[in-house]
């Protein structure tokens, strides 16, 4: 900034004490999934008692289901291409509020794994 000349379009003020939250979108694999929740695994940290929308492609769409994370731990760790440690959690959701037309889709999506799919719990 030159001699103190603010260039932002509107003003900003010092907030004390409001809490808040960002639902950022990540990559995640589905470890197993049922009718009540998914065991997916990911790369970024999440809360117990979070809530977030996990979104599955179904059919050349896509649908998203409201959850909550019950259970969240490092699953294991890698070396990334430069090196880096990679931390890789095992996160348990509980699906909330899923709507009629929501639970249809989760229905296909399961029988559609059938016989090649596994009875894992998450």
């Amino acid at each position: 900034m030159k001699g103190g000349e603010e260039r932002r379009r509107l003003p900003r003020f010092r907030i004390a004490s409001i809490g808040g939250s960002i639902d950022a979108p990540f990559e995640t694999e589905v470890i197993n999934l049922s009718m009540g929740g998914a065991l997916v695994e990911h790369q970024e940290a999440l809360r117990v008692g979070s809530e977030c929308t996990l979104i599955l492609p179904v059919a050349g769409a896509t649908v998203g289901v409201r959850c909550q994370v019950v259970h969240s731990a490092v699953g294991h760790q890698a070396k990334g291409t430069s090196g880096e440690g990679l931390l890789f959690y095992r996160t348990g959701l509980e699906f909330l509020g899923v709507s009629a037309e929501a639970e249809k889709i989760l229905a296909t999506l399961i029988r559609s794994y059938g016989e090649g799919g596994s009875a894992g719990i998450a």
